[in-house]
């Protein structure tokens, strides 16, 4: 299938950020015009989620962000094209889970580039789906959705160090060393709505032990998640092959905690929060080996984060500083998909009982 979207982004970029120079002097745009604007610069006519800082690719993450996004905003016709370019065009796979990228190939075939999956992408697209049939009253939706679950539960699920986990794809992260697992993949509120709907015991010690990683893999004199961690004989440490940090990936850990209302995990950012109100800006990623904080400052997307956290935290005046400068930050990533929906997301909250 041949997408032509990323072709012609400049009207929507430029769209998104006048609307975010607009916010800047008083006349900011609604959620609904955020997610307006998002649509108009991110997503194609069919339902595709475009990243275009990495060669207008698509990742079954971002189609998993799409849809948590289209939900929040009460989008029922985008959360409906959405659904149908994943399900058509990344749910190719002999089971239910979804290839993780899209994109153009050496031949010039837009198609899917790797067809080993990836958890943090399935579990928001089952999440999304779950929420939505209750949402809308739609049992084909949570069809879907319990056909992802099986088969992440039947097909992920590893047993390491005592510790019952979802594999952070098929394959690719067992290591001579140990298993290597992703702490921004640990989606802890899709994992209690999974044990509402399938196997309920199963999935509450998914959750339990999600969290006993999370306690083994905190770094630094912060007590920050790393990017990549290895789990090896009962004991977590900073994957440095895939990155030394918290950053880039780490940074939706706090974002999954907002999602389920853990104000008491979220405590454990106090320190961090601190360091950043005494600095006057959000590093872009903290070494975790060595302590150096990076002085490039944060994209705007963790800034919103971030944010909430501090809004979470009851850091009020702090809270509104970082949103500012998410604010200040946000029109100037024009292509920066992952920055842009990390800004939306930080507002979504699903801890209803």
């Amino acid at each position: 299938m041949r997408d032509d979207a990323p072709k012609r982004p400049a009207p929507a970029l430029r769209r998104l950020h006048l609307l975010c120079l607009l916010a800047l002097i008083g006349a900011g745009p609604s959620a609904a015009q955020d997610w307006q604007a998002f649509k108009q610069a991110f997503v194609s006519d069919d339902g595709r989620i475009i990243d275009r800082f990495h060669d207008a690719i698509s990742h079954s993450e971002g189609q998993g962000y799409g849809l948590m996004l289209a939900l929040t905003h009460e989008d029922r016709p985008a959360f409906d094209r959405l659904w149908k370019w994943t399900s058509e065009n990344l749910q190719v796979r002999r089971d239910a889970l979804f290839a993780w990228s899209w994109g153009k190939r050496p031949n010039g075939e837009w198609a899917v580039i790797d067809y080993n999956n990836a958890s943090d992408g399935d579990l928001l697209i089952a999440l999304a789906l779950l929420e939505a049939a209750a949402r809308w009253n739609h049992p084909p939706f949570r069809q879907s959705a319990l056909r992802i679950v099986r088969d992440l539960r039947t097909q992920l699920a590893v047993a390491r160090n005592g510790l019952q986990l979802i594999a952070p794809a098929y394959f690719g992260f067992e290591a001579d060393a140990g298993f290597v697992f992703n702490p921004g993949y640990l989606v802890l509120p899709a994992f209690s709505r999974f044990a509402q709907a399938e196997e309920k015991k199963f999935w509450e010690r998914i959750a339990a032990d999600s969290e006993r990683l999370l306690d083994l893999a905190t770094f630094s004199r912060f007590g920050l998640p790393a990017d990549w961690v290895l789990l090896q004989n009962g004991r977590a440490s900073v994957h440095t092959e895939k990155s030394r940090h918290f950053g880039f990936e780490a940074i939706r850990v706090p974002l999954y905690l907002l999602w389920g209302g853990r104000t008491d995990r979220l405590q454990a950012y106090a320190p961090y929060l601190e360091f950043v109100e005494r600095s006057g800006y959000l590093p872009s990623r903290v070494d975790l080996i060595d302590g150096f904080v990076a002085t490039e400052e944060a994209p705007a997307g963790f800034y919103a984060v971030m944010a909430a956290c501090a809004e979470r935290l009851g850091k009020e005046s702090l809270a509104r500083r970082l949103q500012q400068d998410a604010w200040n930050k946000i029109g100037s990533e024009t292509t920066n998909y992952y920055s842009h929906a990390l800004f939306l997301l930080a507002r979504i909250k699903l801890d209803r009982p």
